[in-house]
């Protein structure tokens, strides 16, 4: 994984960490927790034909004992068990080995509410190092359980256990994935949810969904990602990994007869007996639709025939209910809650299409775009749950081209959040580059800082005053991570092609996030929502149409091709907040950085648990974390498959 950063380093609080503690660690020799005996398995896929929306595919675990000892405090803990393994799977009629966690694909929906602590035993048996990531999740006091290798841990190796244990603070629609190398793209993601019991009367609704959307390959992902990191392509002829499907939560239809003569291994492709997705919805009841876009690079518009949508939450924050519009669209990493109205000379019709339509601008080559279907359907039924008819509804896209009416897209910038918050206005500033270049025979994707500029009050047209600090390619050190450095107080200075910034006094920050490739980037940060307060398709920033009132805040932004997106948060809590592209391609040839903040406070009041310190298998010091006392009874069942 590369990425190159140009860095310019002002004064304080942007500076690197000198070294705190010379003292020498203690040589303790450790060993990776190894796990029981794996069980036998007992998986058969099914392809099921009519479905409501929780399906043998998509369904929600059971949690595990729910009490445990923590040090001298007791809390209570919903506990999950998490099993990934190596399996093979068709989900769209193409068979192929996929990644599934308790034998399901996608993974088990974690539902939990506001306020509870939550523990997550991950059990890896995919024969490669993994790490587990909630997207989203805003670990306060628990950065270490961030899931990001090399940065906030170090992998779970084949055959061992690890324990998520965090608390889930804020409501809102997650999910989890693997954030080892290009994973999630084989299938290690699933949702999880925080509930609000306050929400349904907030809004006005009786039942509440969950829909996962994604890309799906036939090829495996480290293939494709060797291939394209190492083409011998110009930059202006190359393109990322092209999708042959899509998802919607694990299933799909592969035409395998229509591209028979462009199929390698035709043997392993049957879809004659798939079915269109169904969904059975209750028809004087309200309901909430928690969408989430799991996909490896693919953005979608969404939307239901005859019906209109309103938001009430964006990537974990309320919103005011949202103006009604007929399609969503939604990029990688994003999730939206929205809530859809059947229209009244729709009443008597009981059968509609779900329709995700592919973006296609999402690829930068359009050759084997015919392969791709030109959307994803899935059915929606109300009444009759036994009625196999095909809808005959027809999309607001096609209602538009016959001048039947103008089509409404939900415009991000016109969603207010439900609780406002006052912005602070004295504010650092940066600008990143988002850009693409060929360093020695590959491709490697760039936050590159063109300067920084600070001032009393919020300034954004200030001479750029700083000293260039140089080009360098990410390359984690695979033997630590960044927060042991941190703790055992080992760092002197860190190397550059860390991309590490360090904030070490309380700040604003405002980036702005520029965009030199003709393609559209995605901005996910961990550890923070940030406010969006712009953004432009023009290659200089437009400054004068910010919202500096009451913006929406999110962790997940598109940045348009060529164009800028102006973001602002908090540097307020000890923690590593990495900063990247979610989309698989890019995320792995380098968009990738870390904020290092109050890395003093790091050292003193993060304590990690022994097992997060054992996770690095070689000499540690043991020191910087500690006992956790856990009842046997926690993980009585760590086999646990519902």
């Amino acid at each position: 994984m590369t990425l190159i950063l140009w860095l310019f380093v002002p004064t304080d609080p942007l500076e690197d960490i000198k070294q705190e503690n010379t003292d020498k660690p203690k040589e303790i020799p450790t060993e990776i927790p190894k796990t029981h005996p794996e069980p036998p398995k007992d998986m058969t896929p099914s392809l099921v034909t009519k479905q409501p929306l929780q399906t043998p595919s998509h369904t929600k675990l059971k949690e595990s004992q729910p009490t445990a000892t923590h040090s001298a405090e007791v809390k209570n803990y919903k506990t999950f068990n998490l099993t990934l393994r190596n399996e093979t799977r068709s989900p769209d009629g193409f068979s192929r080995y996929v990644y599934t966690i308790n034998n399901q694909f996608p993974g088990p929906e974690i539902t939990v509410n506001k306020g509870d602590n939550i523990r997550i035993n991950v059990t890896n048996y995919i024969g490669h190092p993994t790490t587990i990531h909630v997207h989203g999740m805003i670990h306060k006091e628990a950065v270490y359980m961030d899931g990001v290798p090399y940065i906030t841990q170090c992998p779970i190796q084949n055959g061992s256990s690890f324990i998520l244990d965090f608390k889930a603070t804020h409501p809102g629609t997650y999910w989890y994935y693997s954030h080892y190398g290009t994973q999630r793209a084989d299938g290690l993601y699933g949702a999880l949810i925080v509930i609000d019991p306050e929400e349904s009367k907030l809004y006005n609704y009786d039942d509440e969904e969950t829909i996962l959307l994604s890309d799906w390959y036939h090829d495996e992902s480290a293939a494709l990602l060797k291939k394209y990191k190492y083409s011998n392509a110009s930059i202006s002829d190359f393109f990322e990994p092209f999708p042959n499907s899509g998802l919607i939560n694990g299933k799909g239809i592969f035409n395998c007869e229509n591209y028979e003569n462009e199929l390698k291994n035709k043997e392993k492709c049957n879809s004659e007996e798939l079915k269109i997705i169904e969904f059975n919805f209750e028809p004087q009841n309200k309901t909430r639709l928690r969408i989430i876009n799991t996909s490896a690079i693919t953005s979608f518009y969404f939307s239901i025939d005859g019906h209109m949508l309103q938001v009430i939450e964006v990537d974990g924050t309320s919103t005011e209910t949202s103006n009604r519009f007929h399609r969503l669209l939604i990029h990688v990493g994003q999730r939206y809650s929205i809530v859809p109205t059947r229209l009244p000379q729709h009443n008597s019709t009981s059968n509609f299409y779900l329709r995700v339509e592919i973006i296609k601008k999402s690829f930068r080559s359009t050759t084997p775009y015919d392969m791709l279907p030109t959307e994803l359907n899935a059915i929606i039924r109300y009444d009759d749950e036994d009625d196999s008819s095909l809808p005959s509804t027809s999309s607001w896209t096609l209602q538009q081209s016959s001048s039947i009416f103008s089509l409404v897209d939900l415009n991000p910038f016109d969603l207010k959040p439900h609780f406002h918050e006052n912005l602070p206005r004295n504010t650092t500033f940066f600008q990143f580059d988002l850009i693409i270049d060929k360093i020695d025979e590959y491709k490697s994707m760039k936050f590159k800082n063109k300067g920084f500029h600070e001032n009393d009050i919020e300034h954004f047209y200030g001479s750029i005053n700083s000293v260039q600090r140089g080009a360098s390619i990410y390359n984690p050190n695979k033997t630590t991570n960044t927060l042991r450095l941190l703790l055992e107080g080992k760092i002197v200075k860190f190397p550059l092609y860390w991309n590490i910034y360090t904030f070490k006094i309380q700040s604003t920050i405002n980036i702005i996030l520029k965009n030199d490739d003709g393609f559209d980037h995605v901005f996910y940060l961990h550890g923070h929502k940030f406010w969006v307060l712009g953004q432009g398709e023009e290659s200089i920033p437009e400054y004068s149409n910010l919202n500096e009132i009451d913006p929406i805040k999110r962790d997940t932004v598109v940045v348009p091709a060529f164009g800028w997106t102006l973001i602002k948060f908090n540097i307020d809590n000890p923690r590593i907040s990495t900063f990247s592209n979610p989309i698989v391609w890019h995320q792995n040839i380098g968009m990738l950085g870390q904020i290092v903040e109050f890395p003093k406070q790091i050292k003193k009041s993060i304590i990690p648990p022994i097992e997060w310190c054992k996770l690095c298998n070689d000499e540690i010091n043991l020191n910087v974390c500690k006992e956790k006392e856990i009842k046997d009874s926690l993980i009585s069942d760590i086999w646990d498959r519902n």
